[in-house]
């Protein structure tokens, strides 16, 4: 991830990037060539004591991320985080103490916020155009990534990956998480579930289902995937599908209907840049960035939907050699979903 902030970074002209840190060496020789004007360096204590820093930015595993956010807002700097923002709910909750209790800005990826799809559907929504909101139905099914390729501290795949859907079905709700109930698969036999459905309700009554996974075709001869959002209302109905190029959003109110086709924008690192960076020159945190309550929100509720849906029968379909086959195959695809990125 910290590839892609090096990007967009460099491509906006709004930002100096003064270090990198890294643990890797081969990962600090790459930095080097990518960023020639940066001090590439493995101790990060020494970005944490430069003066001149003003924001750093945490993009390893999540197990270091608690304790690199506590030194940060000590050293007197703003941070920018990927999700999760620790490896347990108990850290996230003191790491979102510890930026409700100081002055300086932070921000989480929670990429979705800052697509111009779901912007526009909500907005679509604000209008009237569907009535009152009542179903929330989000599902993102791909190949992704397998068991064991790099989740790590992040969990399993409802966890990693599924939290930016808890999340995002939360900030259409507008409400908190009320009642739910789950269910799971323990594919290829592996020992935590890596697809789950879950459906329930929120405070204020509006109805949702999630559905991730990344177990869609891993082996089909040509890969293909299922992701959308579908948004029902009393009168009317907006709703999402993207390749990962295009996204298309339907809208269909009581006085307006759209079919609006756009860039699919990715991660949208470079919209949260972008806010993050006027943020700071303006002295006032823009209301679009999500706050680290709303990762450790998203968070909990993804591990609790996923202990939900061990309380239920938990079966396993399938066996671990397909997973070492998959596993196999993904390390010599050049085009697929998920892959880990490498560079020449």
């Amino acid at each position: 991830m910290g590839g892609f902030y090096l990007d967009e970074m460099q491509k906006s002209g709004r930002w100096d990037v003064a270090y990198i840190c890294d643990v890797c060496a081969e990962s600090r020789d790459l930095a080097r060539k990518l960023a020639p004007g940066a001090k590439v360096v493995d101790d990060e204590q020494v970005i944490f004591d430069d003066p001149e820093v003003q924001v750093v930015g945490l993009f390893a595993l999540a197990d270091s991320r608690k304790s690199q956010i506590e030194r940060a807002f000590a050293a007197g700097k703003h941070v920018i985080a990927e999700k999760p923002i620790s490896d347990s709910i108990e850290n996230e909750w003191q790491a979102v103490e510890l930026a409700e209790n100081t002055p300086l800005f932070s921000t989480v990826n929670l990429y979705l916020r800052n697509s111009w799809y779901h912007n526009t559907i909500k907005d679509f929504i604000a209008q009237g155009e569907i009535g009152e909101l009542a179903i929330i139905r989000v599902c993102h099914m791909t190949p992704g990534l397998a068991p064991g390729e790099g989740h790590e501290y992040e969990g399993p795949a409802f966890h990693d990956c599924g939290m930016h859907y808890v999340d995002i079905a939360r900030w259409y709700a507008q409400s908190e998480f009320k009642t739910w109930n789950a269910q799971a698969v323990r594919m290829w036999n592996y020992k935590d579930p890596w697809w789950l459905q879950c459906h329930g309700t929120f405070e204020n009554g509006v109805v949702f289902d999630i559905t991730q996974g990344h177990v869609y075709g891993q082996l089909a001869q040509t890969q293909t995937h299922n992701s959308y959002v579908d948004i029902i209302g009393t009168k009317g109905i907006a709703r999402m599908t993207h390749d990962f190029k295009t996204a298309i959003v339907e809208l269909h109110g009581v006085t307006q209907t759209h079919r609006l086709i756009q860039p699919y924008g990715g991660k949208n690192i470079d919209t949260l840049c972008k806010l993050f960076a006027e943020s700071i020159e303006t002295g006032r945190r823009s209301e679009a960035l999500p706050e680290f309550r709303d990762a450790a929100l998203a968070s909990e509720y993804a591990w609790r939907f996923l202990c939900d849906a061990r309380e239920h029968d938990l079966p396993a379909i399938g066996e671990l050699e397909t997973l070492r086959q998959i596993r196999e195959r993904r390390r010599t695809m050049k085009d697929g979903y998920g892959l880990l990125r490498k560079h020449a």
